[in-house]
């Protein structure tokens, strides 16, 4: 892969990320920022199926309550 356009002020950032962080490249500062990218993106999909499956399992657990609830005030037994 060849070079990529940035502006001066994207490059004074990587600069001054470099000297701040100590790494030796510009290159080794980009391919950091990838690395936590990539992290925060596989972080957020993480919490995106949690959330899921928590909205799943408490619209089940809802459902089963109600047939619980019913049931006592009926008499009866929860048959799935």
């Amino acid at each position: 892969m060849g070079a990529i356009a940035i502006s001066k002020k994207e490059e004074q950032q990587i600069e001054r990320l470099r000297r701040e962080l100590r790494i030796p490249t510009k290159s080794g500062v980009i391919r950091a920022a990838l690395r936590i990218l990539e992290e925060k993106t596989e972080e957020e999909r993480l919490r995106r199926e949690i959330r899921e499956s928590v909205r799943r399992c408490l619209a089940g657990d809802s459902r089963e309550n109600r047939q619980l609830v019913s049931g006592a005030y009926l008499g009866g037994t929860v048959e799935d």
